[in-house]
């Protein structure tokens, strides 16, 4: 019986940390993902998407940066910090991203964070996010697991 080679899953990693975004990058990989980095909302909307040999672009409006997403690359779950580069957090990211609906809205996202506070994890979880670990109470390792499991 031949078997039918499976689609790597992709993983949008926003992390502002640089090093720490290499790590979760490498355990990702490791684990059998396919990786896009960014370390801001600005970026994560307007990031090279890797197999399409195209730049980084600029992008005025959510909807055609969803559009211009959808069109590049199928991403299939959404690893998110709270505190990121520029001028928008995570929970701005959330809110954006599910507010358009459609298949972005039922993509899966995991707050991986040192914030917190009962406010910001309740404002994540009524804006519909998946998961919120508190970084420093989780190892790498158990977060690709639950990711893993959720992907199945």
């Amino acid at each position: 019986m031949i078997k039918k080679p499976v689609k790597q899953k992709t993983i949008l990693v926003i992390e502002d940390e640089r090093p720490l975004l290499e790590a979760i990058n490498a355990k990702l990989e490791k684990n059998g993902f396919s990786v896009i980095g960014a370390r801001s909302v600005e970026q994560a909307f307007g990031v090279e998407l890797g197999k399409k040999g195209m730049g980084a672009i600029t992008i005025q409006n959510i909807e055609q940066a969803l559009k211009y997403l959808e069109d590049l690359e199928h991403v299939d779950a959404i690893w998110l910090d709270h505190h990121l580069l520029g001028n928008e957090d995570g929970l701005d990211f959330v809110k954006k991203f599910k507010a358009n609906g459609g298949r972005w809205g039922k993509i899966p996202v995991f707050v991986v964070s040192n914030a917190a506070s009962p406010k910001t994890i309740k404002s994540y979880a009524e804006s519909g996010v998946n998961k919120y670990y508190v970084k420093s109470n989780h190892r790498l390792d158990e977060i690709v697991e639950d990711i893993k499991l959720s992907l199945r």
